[in-house]
C-alpha cells in the first residue's frame, strides 16, 4: 500500500471508528484505503469532482487487498452520498468556506466530521458549533515545510457512541469544561484552536509565531494611509491577542 503523508496521518489520528465513513475529495485514495485496512471503517466512500483523481483513486483502490470495502463515486462534495449511509466524514485540503458549504449541502448532517482547512479555520468552527457540534480533539502538523490544523466535530449527543480508551473521542476530554461554549466570536482562539492552546503540543509554539508572523508582514505590507482603516486595526489587535496567548 502507498505511505500516506504526514498531514494524512496526522489526519487519521482523528478519525473514530465507525461503519462506514466517507472521504471527500478523496484524490488518490490512499486515506479512504487507510481507514478500512486499518479498521477505523469497514466501509469507505472515496468521493471527488475530478474525474482524473478518481480514475487515480479507482486504480489505486483496485490493486488493494479491501478493494471491496472502497467504493469510489464521482460527484460534488457530500452529494456521492445517500442519507443513512456514512456515520461520518472526513474532509481533507481545502478552504474552509468550501468546506461549510460541502456540509451544509448535505444531505445530511452526520455524527462526525474530521476536518483539515487550509484557510478559514475561525469560521469553520464558528459554523460547526453553531450546527450543535463539540470540537472534542485538534492537532497541528507538519508537512513539507508547511504547518497544517485539523480537528473532529462530533454531534452533541452522540459523544458516547464514539468514545474509545485509545481515542480520539476519550471521556476525559467530555467530562471538562468545552473550551468553545461561550467563546466570544471576536477570539482569536477560534483561529489559534481553543484546545490545542489548552494542551499546547509540540508544534503549538511554531504554530503561534507563524500565525503573528503572517499578520506582522501584512501591516509591513500596508502604507500610512492605511494605518487608520479598519482592516489595520484588526490585524493589529489580532497580533496584541495572540502575543498575549503565547
Amino acid at each position: 500500500m502507498k505511505k500516506m503523508t504526514d498531514r494524512l496521518e496526522a489526519v487519521f489520528t482523528l478519525i473514530p471508528r465507525a461503519e462506514t465513513i466517507a472521504d471527500i475529495g478523496t484524490d488518490h485514495g490512499y486515506l479512504a484505503v487507510e481507514l478500512v485496512a486499518r479498521g477505523r471503517a469497514k466501509k469507505a466512500i472515496a468521493g471527488d469532482v475530478n474525474k482524473g483523481p478518481l480514475a487515480s483513486a479507482k486504480a489505486y483502490v483496485a490493486s488493494t487487498e479491501v478493494a471491496e470495502d472502497v467504493d469510489c463515486r464521482l460527484g460534488d462534495g457530500l452529494q456521492v452520498v445517500k442519507t443513512g449511509e456514512p456515520e461520518g466524514a472526513v474532509i481533507c485540503g481545502m478552504g474552509g468556506f468550501l468546506m461549510r458549504d460541502i456540509i451544509e449541502a448535505g444531505p445530511e448532517m452526520l455524527d462526525f466530521y474530521v476536518l483539515q482547512p487550509q484557510n478559514g479555520q475561525a469560521e469553520l468552527r464558528q459554523y460547526m458549533v453553531a450546527k450543535g457540534y463539540r470540537i472534542v480533539r485538534e492537532v497541528i502538523m507538519a508537512d513539507m515545510g508547511k504547518l497544517y490544523q485539523a480537528f473532529l466535530a462530533v454531534k452533541k449527543g452522540r459523544e458516547a457512541a464514539y468514545v474509545t480508551a485509545d481515542g480520539p473521542v476519550i471521556q476525559a476530554v467530555l467530562d471538562a469544561k468545552d473550551p468553545y461554549e461561550n467563546l466570544s466570536d471576536a477570539s482569536m482562539l477560534w483561529t489559534v484552536g481553543a484546545l490545542v492552546q489548552c494542551e499546547k503540543p509540540a508544534l503549538w509554539e511554531e504554530h503561534m509565531h507563524h500565525l503573528i508572523h503572517m499578520r506582522e508582514a501584512a501591516l509591513e505590507g500596508m502604507t500610512e494611509t492605511l494605518a487608520h482603516t479598519d482592516k489595520y486595526q484588526v490585524l493589529a489587535a489580532e497580533i496584541n491577542e495572540l502575543k498575549e496567548l503565547v
